[in-house]
Protein backbone atom coordinates (compact mmCIF):
# COMPACT_ATOMS: atom_id res chain seq x y z
CA UNK A 1 0.00 0.00 0.00
CA UNK A 2 1.10 3.27 -0.51
CA UNK A 3 2.54 5.87 2.37
CA UNK A 4 1.41 9.17 0.69
CA UNK A 5 -1.33 10.48 -2.07
CA UNK A 6 -2.17 13.32 -3.26
CA UNK A 7 -5.75 13.12 -1.79
CA UNK A 8 -7.06 10.53 0.24
CA UNK A 9 -10.84 9.89 0.31
CA UNK A 10 -11.82 8.03 4.05
CA UNK A 11 -15.59 6.41 3.18
CA UNK A 12 -16.99 4.10 0.20
CA UNK A 13 -20.26 5.42 0.65
CA UNK A 14 -21.98 7.11 -2.19
CA UNK A 15 -20.27 10.71 -1.61
CA UNK A 16 -16.69 9.26 -1.10
CA UNK A 17 -16.91 7.17 -4.38
CA UNK A 18 -18.77 10.35 -5.62
CA UNK A 19 -15.84 12.81 -4.68
CA UNK A 20 -12.88 10.31 -6.16
CA UNK A 21 -14.76 10.04 -9.47
CA UNK A 22 -14.54 13.77 -9.84
CA UNK A 23 -11.43 13.84 -8.86
CA UNK A 24 -10.32 11.33 -11.46
CA UNK A 25 -12.60 13.24 -14.19
CA UNK A 26 -10.74 16.44 -13.43
CA UNK A 27 -7.24 14.92 -14.00
CA UNK A 28 -6.18 13.41 -10.66
CA UNK A 29 -4.24 10.45 -10.86
CA UNK A 30 -2.80 9.90 -7.37
CA UNK A 31 -5.62 9.46 -5.50
CA UNK A 32 -6.87 6.52 -2.78
CA UNK A 33 -9.70 5.79 -1.30
CA UNK A 34 -9.83 3.88 2.14
CA UNK A 35 -12.65 1.72 3.10
CA UNK A 36 -13.56 -0.06 6.58
CA UNK A 37 -15.19 -3.04 4.93
CA UNK A 38 -17.08 -3.09 0.99
CA UNK A 39 -18.35 -0.23 -0.71
CA UNK A 40 -21.52 1.38 -0.41
CA UNK A 41 -21.92 -1.21 2.69
CA UNK A 42 -22.51 1.69 5.43
CA UNK A 43 -25.56 3.96 5.68
CA UNK A 44 -25.41 4.75 1.64
CA UNK A 45 -27.80 1.70 1.04
CA UNK A 46 -30.74 2.76 3.18
CA UNK A 47 -31.15 5.82 0.69
CA UNK A 48 -31.23 3.28 -2.55
CA UNK A 49 -33.75 4.95 -4.69
CA UNK A 50 -34.23 7.90 -2.95
CA UNK A 51 -34.46 10.17 -6.02
CA UNK A 52 -36.31 13.60 -6.47
CA UNK A 53 -35.54 16.81 -7.54
CA UNK A 54 -38.79 18.97 -6.98
CA UNK A 55 -37.34 21.08 -4.60
CA UNK A 56 -37.29 24.29 -3.38
CA UNK A 57 -33.43 25.39 -3.09
CA UNK A 58 -32.71 25.74 -6.72
CA UNK A 59 -28.91 24.78 -5.85
CA UNK A 60 -30.49 21.35 -4.13
CA UNK A 61 -32.42 20.89 -7.21
CA UNK A 62 -29.69 21.37 -9.22
CA UNK A 63 -27.01 19.09 -8.04
CA UNK A 64 -30.15 16.49 -8.01
CA UNK A 65 -30.87 16.68 -11.17
CA UNK A 66 -26.75 16.54 -12.03
CA UNK A 67 -26.59 13.51 -9.87
CA UNK A 68 -29.49 11.43 -11.76
CA UNK A 69 -27.82 12.56 -15.12
CA UNK A 70 -24.51 10.90 -13.79
CA UNK A 71 -26.00 7.72 -13.50
CA UNK A 72 -26.10 7.77 -17.43
CA UNK A 73 -22.87 8.71 -17.62
CA UNK A 74 -21.06 5.77 -15.53
CA UNK A 75 -23.61 3.47 -17.17
CA UNK A 76 -22.21 4.83 -20.58
CA UNK A 77 -18.68 5.10 -19.30
CA UNK A 78 -18.49 1.81 -17.54
CA UNK A 79 -21.08 -0.62 -19.86
CA UNK A 80 -22.41 -1.65 -17.16
CA UNK A 81 -26.70 -1.24 -15.58
CA UNK A 82 -26.55 0.90 -12.71
CA UNK A 83 -30.08 -0.33 -12.10
CA UNK A 84 -31.72 2.92 -12.15
CA UNK A 85 -35.34 2.60 -12.96
CA UNK A 86 -36.71 6.53 -13.34
CA UNK A 87 -40.65 5.78 -11.96
CA UNK A 88 -41.49 8.77 -11.76
CA UNK A 89 -43.22 10.64 -8.35
CA UNK A 90 -45.86 12.65 -7.19
CA UNK A 91 -46.63 15.16 -4.76
CA UNK A 92 -50.11 16.74 -3.37
CA UNK A 93 -51.17 19.92 -2.32
CA UNK A 94 -53.57 19.65 0.59
CA UNK A 95 -53.78 23.58 1.18
CA UNK A 96 -53.27 26.09 -0.50
CA UNK A 97 -50.11 27.71 1.05
CA UNK A 98 -49.06 24.12 -0.34
CA UNK A 99 -50.25 24.33 -3.94
CA UNK A 100 -47.94 27.19 -3.85
CA UNK A 101 -44.72 25.86 -2.56
CA UNK A 102 -45.31 23.22 -5.08
CA UNK A 103 -45.98 25.63 -8.46
CA UNK A 104 -42.73 27.68 -6.94
CA UNK A 105 -40.76 24.14 -6.68
CA UNK A 106 -42.41 23.13 -10.43
CA UNK A 107 -41.29 26.66 -11.46
CA UNK A 108 -37.71 26.07 -10.38
CA UNK A 109 -37.03 22.70 -11.95
CA UNK A 110 -38.65 23.83 -15.15
CA UNK A 111 -35.55 26.62 -15.51
CA UNK A 112 -33.51 23.96 -14.89
CA UNK A 113 -34.57 21.96 -17.33
CA UNK A 114 -36.05 18.98 -15.24
CA UNK A 115 -38.99 16.83 -16.35
CA UNK A 116 -41.96 17.74 -14.06
CA UNK A 117 -45.55 18.82 -14.89
CA UNK A 118 -48.52 19.63 -13.12
CA UNK A 119 -51.65 17.29 -12.87
CA UNK A 120 -54.19 19.53 -11.51
CA UNK A 121 -54.68 23.35 -10.50
CA UNK A 122 -55.26 23.54 -7.31
CA UNK A 123 -56.76 22.04 -3.92
CA UNK A 124 -60.19 20.64 -4.99
CA UNK A 125 -59.43 20.81 -8.79
CA UNK A 126 -59.28 17.58 -10.51
CA UNK A 127 -56.65 15.81 -12.01
CA UNK A 128 -56.11 15.04 -15.62
CA UNK A 129 -57.22 11.83 -16.81
CA UNK A 130 -54.52 9.14 -16.82
CA UNK A 131 -51.81 11.24 -14.64
CA UNK A 132 -52.60 8.59 -11.86
CA UNK A 133 -53.13 11.77 -9.56
CA UNK A 134 -56.21 11.34 -7.30
CA UNK A 135 -58.67 13.92 -7.68
CA UNK A 136 -58.52 17.38 -6.33
CA UNK A 137 -54.54 16.46 -5.57
CA UNK A 138 -53.08 19.56 -7.40
CA UNK A 139 -50.22 17.17 -7.63
CA UNK A 140 -46.98 18.16 -9.61
CA UNK A 141 -46.05 14.88 -11.63
CA UNK A 142 -42.89 13.99 -13.57
CA UNK A 143 -40.05 11.83 -12.99
CA UNK A 144 -37.89 14.82 -11.80
CA UNK A 145 -34.91 13.68 -15.17
CA UNK A 146 -32.94 16.43 -17.05
CA UNK A 147 -34.73 17.05 -19.88
CA UNK A 148 -33.95 14.27 -22.83
CA UNK A 149 -32.76 12.31 -20.60
CA UNK A 150 -35.02 9.07 -21.53
CA UNK A 151 -36.64 9.20 -18.34
CA UNK A 152 -40.35 7.76 -18.92
CA UNK A 153 -43.13 10.55 -19.56
CA UNK A 154 -45.65 11.00 -16.43
CA UNK A 155 -48.57 10.26 -18.07
CA UNK A 156 -47.26 6.69 -18.30
CA UNK A 157 -44.80 6.42 -14.91
CA UNK A 158 -46.39 4.14 -12.13
CA UNK A 159 -46.86 6.51 -9.59
CA UNK A 160 -45.42 6.50 -5.65
CA UNK A 161 -45.30 8.84 -3.37
CA UNK A 162 -42.44 11.23 -2.59
CA UNK A 163 -41.07 11.63 0.81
Amino acid sequence: MKSQARAVVIGGGVVGCSVLYHLTKAGWRDVVLVERDQLTSGSTWHAAGGFHTLNGDPNVAKLQGYTIGLYDELEKISGQSCGLHRSGGLMLADTNERMEWLKMAHARARYLGLEVGVAGGSPGSEAPAGSGAPAGSGAPAGSGAPAGSGAPSPATDPVSPSP
